[in-house]
C-alpha cells in the first residue's frame, strides 16, 4: 500500500466565523440604505409642517387684520357724516302742513346736509385714533391707517383707506414680510319724520 504524504499547505481549516452568506449581507445593506432615506422623508415632512403652520398664522391675520381695517373705516366714515351743515340744515324750515304733507305724497325721507370741509378732518382724526389705539380693537400688526380717498356730495360720504400688514411669519421660501390691505364704507344721513313733542318722537 502506497502512502502519500501531505503537506501542511495543502489542508485549509475553516471556522464557522469565516463563512458568510450573501444574502444576509445584502439583506444588511438594504437595511442602512432605507434607515437614510426615511430620515429624509421625516426631515421633509417636519419642515412641510412648520411652513403650513406659519402661512396658516399669516392667512388668520390677514382676516383678522381686514376686519378691523373695516370697523375703522366704518367708524371714519360714521364720523364724517355726523358733521352737520347748519346753514343749510336749517333753511326752509317745515311747518304745521309739513308732516302732513309727506304723510300723503310717500315723499322720501329728507337727506341731512354735510360740511365736507369739516367732515374730512374728523374722518383724518378718527383714522389717527384708530392707529394709535392700544386695546383689542385694532390688530398689533396693522400699521398706520391711511386715507386714500373721500368722496363727500354734501348728503352722503365714501371713504377709501389702507394699512400695511406686518406678517407675524415671513411666508416661507420667499422674501414677503408684509402687505398692504385696503378697505372703503359709504354712509348717509336721512332725517326721521314723525311727530315730536319737546324734542321726543311721539310717532
Amino acid at each position: 500500500m502506497d502512502v502519500v504524504p501531505t503537506s501542511s499547505m495543502d489542508v485549509v481549516p475553516t471556522s464557522s466565523m469565516d463563512v458568510v452568506p450573501t444574502s444576509f449581507v445584502d439583506v444588511k445593506m438594504k437595511l442602512a440604505e432605507d434607515t437614510g432615506s426615511l430620515s429624509i422623508v421625516i426631515i421633509g415632512l417636519f419642515l412641510i409642517t412648520v411652513a403650513s403652520l406659519m402661512v396658516m398664522s399669516d392667512v388668520a391675520s390677514v382676516f383678522v387684520a381686514k376686519r378691523s381695517l373695516i370697523q375703522a373705516t366704518e367708524a371714519a366714515a360714521q364720523r364724517g357724516v355726523h358733521t352737520l351743515d347748519e346753514s343749510a340744515y336749517y333753511v326752509g324750515k317745515g311747518n304745521m302742513f309739513t308732516v302732513p304733507l309727506a304723510a300723503i305724497k310717500n315723499s322720501p325721507h329728507r337727506t341731512v346736509p354735510i360740511d365736507c370741509n369739516r367732515a374730512v378732518i374728523n374722518v383724518m382724526l378718527e383714522l389717527h385714533n384708530w392707529s394709535n389705539d392700544e386695546g383689542s380693537m385694532k390688530r398689533k400688526e396693522l400699521q398706520a391707517i391711511v386715507l386714500s380717498d373721500m368722496q363727500c356730495d354734501g348728503s352722503s360720504i365714501e371713504i377709501s383707506t389702507y394699512s400695511e400688514l406686518v406678517f407675524p411669519f415671513r411666508v416661507p421660501f420667499t422674501r414677503m414680510d408684509s402687505t398692504f390691505l385696503t378697505a372703503s364704507a359709504g354712509t348717509t344721513n336721512e332725517v326721521q319724520e314723525g311727530f315730536y313733542l319737546f324734542g321726543i318722537r311721539l310717532h
